[in-house]
C-alpha cells in the first residue's frame, strides 16, 4: 500500500474521531454539563470557561472543538479536576481533558479607557479568534415602543449597565476611536457591526458615518454591516461602496407565515419577507457571492422549512449562515424548548454540505462572524485539522492572504 494511501486513510479516521467529538458538542449544548464553580474560583478558571450571566461553560474539547453547556445536575456530563487538571466525563467514562481560554489576559484593550472616559469592552466585544471584533452601535431597538420586536430577541429586555444606558446609541467618532485601539492592539482584522433599528431608519446613515470616520485613518477596515432590509435599494450601493466587505440582513425565519409570527416588526415595517429576500438576492449582486449572509435560527420551524430556505439563499449567492435557537430571559418565548440535538446536528450535517457543493470558504462563511454553529463542523469536513487537532480559525491579518490558524 502507497504512503499516500495510508496518509488518506489516516486522515479520514482522524476526520471520523472530529466528527464524533463535534457530535458531542450539540450534546452537551442540549444536556448540559455538571461542574463545581468553587473549584473555577479556586483555579482562577472564573474567567476563562464560566460565564456567569447564563451559568454556561465554553471550552474546548480534546481534539479542539468548541462546546459550552449551562450548568444543570441532571446530565451525564460533568468536568472533574484531577490534579487540577479538567477532565470532561460522560458518566464514570473519561472523555479527555479539556481546555479553556484565558479571556481576562489575552486582550487587556479591553479594560483601556476612551476619551470620553467609557472602557473599549463598552463598545467592542472580542471574540476567541483574536482579529474578529463586534460592536451594538445601539443598546436598544426602536420596536420596544410598538411591542413588535421579534419574539426572540432580548435586546430590549436584557439588564444594563449605569454605562451602558448612557451610551444607548454610539456616536461614530466612539466607534472609529475604540477601532483605532483595536488595530493598535493587534485585533481589529475583521469588525461586525450591528445594532436594532433606529426611529426613521437613521442607522442606514449610521454605518456610512462609521465607515467614513474608520477611514480617515484605516482605509483598509474590513467588516460587516448587519442591518434591516432598507426600502430603497440604492442604499446596499452606498454600503459597499463606503468600504464594507460584507452585509447581513437576518431574516431568522423562513416559512412566511411564521415569520410574520415571530418576527413582526420586520414583517410591518420592512416590506414584508419578500422584500427581504430581494434585498439579499440584490445584495449578492451588488456585494458578490458569499459576501452577503443571512442568519436562519434553526428550532424556530420545520427542518425542511429550514433547509429550503438555506437552499434558496445559498443558490442566489447568499450565505443562510444556521444558528440555534437559545430563548432569552423576560422574552416572549423565555421557556420555550429548542429541539433535542439529532434535530440540530442533523441540520447542521445538511447545511454543511450545502455550503461545500456552493463551493463557500470559511473567509466567506465568516463574513459575518467567526463563530458561528457549523464552523467547526465545516471545516471538519473540508479537512482543515492539523494532525487530530483542530485547530483556532483566525481572520488573516490585514493586508495578507494567507489564512492563519493557531
Amino acid at each position: 500500500m502507497s504512503e499516500i494511501n495510508i496518509n488518506t486513510r489516516e486522515k479520514e479516521l482522524i476526520k471520523e474521531t472530529l466528527l464524533k467529538e463535534a457530535r458531542l458538542s450539540f450534546d452537551l449544548s442540549e444536556k448540559g454539563i455538571f461542574f463545581d464553580k468553587e473549584k473555577f474560583i479556586e483555579l482562577g478558571l472564573l474567567k476563562t470557561g464560566f460565564r456567569a450571566r447564563k451559568g454556561n461553560l465554553s471550552f474546548k474539547l480534546p481534539h479542539g472543538v468548541s462546546a459550552a453547556g449551562h450548568f444543570t445536575e441532571w446530565t451525564p456530563y460533568s468536568v472533574v479536576f484531577e490534579d487540577n487538571t479538567p477532565i470532561l466525563y460522560d458518566g464514570k467514562t473519561p472523555v479527555g481533558e479539556i481546555s479553556f481560554k484565558d479571556r481576562s489576559t489575552t486582550n487587556p484593550v479591553l479594560d483601556a479607557r476612551l476619551k470620553n472616559g467609557i472602557k473599549f469592552r463598552s463598545v467592542f466585544s472580542i471574540s476567541e479568534e483574536g482579529g474578529d471584533i463586534s460592536v451594538a452601535y445601539s443598546k436598544e431597538c426602536s420596536l420596544k415602543s410598538t411591542g413588535e420586536d421579534c419574539l426572540f430577541c432580548s435586546i430590549n429586555v436584557r439588564d444594563r449597565t449605569n454605562e451602558e444606558l448612557a451610551n444607548l446609541l454610539l456616536n461614530p467618532k466612539i466607534i472609529a476611536e475604540a477601532y483605532d485601539l483595536a488595530r493598535k492592539a493587534g485585533v481589529g482584522n475583521h469588525m461586525n457591526i450591528s445594532g436594532g433599528f433606529v426611529p426613521e431608519r437613521r442607522e442606514v446613515e449610521y454605518y456610512i458615518d462609521v465607515a467614513e470616520e474608520i477611514k480617515k485613518t484605516y482605509p483598509d477596515f474590513y467588516a460587516s454591516a448587519v442591518i434591516g432590509a432598507p426600502s430603497d435599494l440604492s442604499i446596499i450601493d452606498k454600503l459597499k461602496e463606503s468600504g464594507y466587505s460584507f452585509i447581513s440582513h437576518n431574516l431568522e425565519v423562513w416559512d412566511k407565515n411564521l415569520f410574520a409570527h415571530i418576527c413582526p416588526g420586520k414583517e410591518k415595517y420592512n416590506g414584508g419577507q419578500q422584500h427581504w429576500i430581494r434585498t439579499l438576492e440584490y445584495s449578492a449582486q451588488v456585494f458578490g457571492k458569499g459576501h452577503a449572509h443571512c442568519s436562519i435560527i434553526g428550532g424556530l420551524e420545520p427542518k425542511a422549512s429550514t433547509l429550503e430556505g438555506i437552499e434558496y439563499l445559498v443558490s442566489k449567492g447568499v450565505v443562510g449562515q444556521l444558528n440555534r435557537i437559545a430563548p432569552e430571559k423576560n422574552t416572549p418565548l423565555e421557556g420555550f424548548r429548542s429541539p433535542v440535538a439529532d434535530f440540530h446536528w442533523d441540520l447542521a450535517d445538511k447545511v454543511t454540505d450545502i455550503y461545500i457543493r456552493a463551493g463557500f470558504t470559511m473567509k466567506e462563511l465568516t463574513g459575518k462572524h467567526s463563530h458561528f454553529l457549523t464552523a467547526d463542523l465545516f471545516r471538519i469536513k473540508t479537512g482543515d485539522f492539523n494532525g487530530d487537532k483542530l485547530t483556532t480559525w483566525k481572520y488573516p491579518a490585514l493586508g495578507q492572504s494567507k489564512l492563519i490558524t493557531v
